[in-house]
This record gives C-alpha cells, sequence and structure tokens, in this order.
C-alpha cells in the first residue's frame, strides 16, 4: 500500500474515531438531559397524583375546619347586616351607652378573604360605661374587628361628676362562609 493511501486511510478513520467519539458525547448530554427532566417530571407526577388521591381526605379535614370556625363568626345570610347591627346596638345599651347613629355595609370577600359588615357608629355616655362598651366589644363573640376608634370629650368638664364622651367606630364583622350552590 502506497505511503499516502495509507495516511490517508489513517487519517479519515481518527476521523471517523472523533466524529464517533463526538456523537456518543452528544448523545450521554442529551441522555443525561433527558432522564433528569423525567425524574422531574416524574416526582412531580407523583405528588400530583398523591394529591388527587388525597381529595377527599382534604375536603374532609376542610370541611372539620369549616364547621369549627363557622360558630366563632357572624352568621352570612340575607338578614346578616340587620342582625349583625342588632348585635352591636345589645351590646351598646347592656354597656349602658346610647347609640346615636349606625350604618351596615356587605363588603364582598376577594382574593380567598372571608365576606364581611362593614360597620360605622357613634355612641355616647358617660366614660366608664364607654370604656365598659369597649371590653364588651373586645371580649363578643362572634368578634368585631375594630378598624379606627375616634374618642372626644362632650361638654365642659365638670369637675368631680362623669364625664361624657363620644366614641366613633369603624368595626368589620366577618361572616361565616357560606356553602356553595350547584
Amino acid at each position: 500500500m502506497n505511503t499516502w493511501t495509507r495516511n490517508a486511510a489513517t487519517a479519515a478513520l481518527v476521523l471517523l474515531l472523533c466524529a464517533l467519539a463526538g456523537a456518543g458525547l452528544a448523545y450521554r448530554s442529551l441522555w443525561l438531559r433527558y432522564d433528569g427532566a423525567l425524574g422531574q417530571f416524574e416526582s412531580r407526577s407523583e405528588r400530583l397524583d398523591g394529591v388527587v388521591q388525597a381529595g377527599a381526605e382534604i375536603q374532609e379535614r376542610l370541611g372539620v375546619a369549616r364547621s369549627a370556625i363557622t360558630p366563632m363568626l357572624h352568621a352570612a345570610g340575607e338578614n346578616a347586616q340587620n342582625d349583625v347591627q342588632q348585635r352591636l346596638r345589645e351590646l351598646i345599651t347592656r354597656s349602658g351607652g346610647t347609640l346615636v347613629s349606625s350604618q351596615a355595609v356587605l363588603e364582598p370577600g376577594t382574593d380567598g378573604k372571608l365576606d364581611r359588615i362593614r360597620l360605622t357608629a357613634t355612641v355616647t355616655g358617660e366614660w366608664a360605661k364607654l370604656v365598659r362598651f369597649m371590653e364588651n366589644l373586645q371580649s363578643s363573640r362572634p368578634p368585631y374587628w375594630v378598624r379606627t376608634v375616634t374618642i372626644s370629650r362632650e361638654g365642659a368638664s365638670a369637675g368631680a361628676g362623669p364625664q361624657n364622651a363620644r366614641l366613633a367606630l369603624q368595626l368589620d364583622a366577618p361572616l361565616a362562609p357560606q356553602k356553595a350552590q350547584p
């Protein structure tokens, strides 16, 4: 065999081996990427399967949580605004204060928040009675969430007699979630 032919055959053989090695490295790289992606997909798929299979248990636990929380919130429904306003009036009169004005507006919950009744009320009375009202308001169940309170003295200083004051309140009354209608 001629020297030139032998050199050409050797060069072709070396190039063929380099091409095969490059193809093998590319194949291995692609195989490792594929295997890694498949591993991620399988683990995510298994987690999703677990969530789907646990759906009944999740619904049951959600029902238990809802039944535990619902008694702690104001009842929702058509008369919710009137009921919440009436409970506030009862708290005020029980403490000896006088309700001057009140308004209630339903605010639907957004982004997973509870529906609530936004209340504004003005209460007058003796200082001690208003303090008792605020204590009762803080300990009442279902709760009223106090957003703002403004207090001002009414009348002139009476010396040793009881001081009268006026409270302007903004409250939120959280409503229990209603079951979705099918």
